[in-house]
């Protein structure tokens, strides 16, 4: 008898785990888990800029919802970029993010306390925050 309810309840949570969840797929459900932040972490490191807009289409999700979200080693994703010298990539999100994000992230104050405005990317955070004319 304990051997039956042992392999129905084994059943029974093999299925639940299997069956398609009913729950929208937002920005903050799905950084709940973080293979897909570090997933997004690893496109910027390489500096594979088509690999993230593939994946956001895929997921059918906006750059601009998934930025606040994710942080690669304690850094946002502009902040990573710019470590990494990930040009590409990192002007291209500095492109898509919205100015608030920008400053809510602290980039523009994180890349002139480290002296890299003068980098594609913080060329590009200026040019978006309006500061250089």
């Amino acid at each position: 008898m304990k051997r039956l309810i042992a392999t129905w309840l084994a059943a029974a949570t093999t299925a639940a785990m299997l069956t398609p969840s009913t729950q929208a797929l937002t920005a903050k459900n799905v950084f709940e888990s973080s293979d897909l932040a570090l997933l997004f972490c690893t496109y910027v490191r390489n500096n594979d800029t088509l690999r993230l807009q593939h994946k956001l289409r895929d997921l059918r999700m906006r750059l601009r919802d998934v930025y606040p979200q994710v942080r690669c080693n304690g850094a946002s994703l502009i902040q990573f970029a710019m470590q990494n010298n990930s040009n590409d990539i990192g002007a291209f999100i500095a492109r898509s993010v919205n100015p608030s994000d920008i400053q809510e992230m602290g980039d523009m104050e994180w890349a002139e306390q480290r002296d890299m405005l003068q980098s594609t990317i913080g060329q590009t955070l200026q040019q978006r925050l309006n500061l250089k004319q």
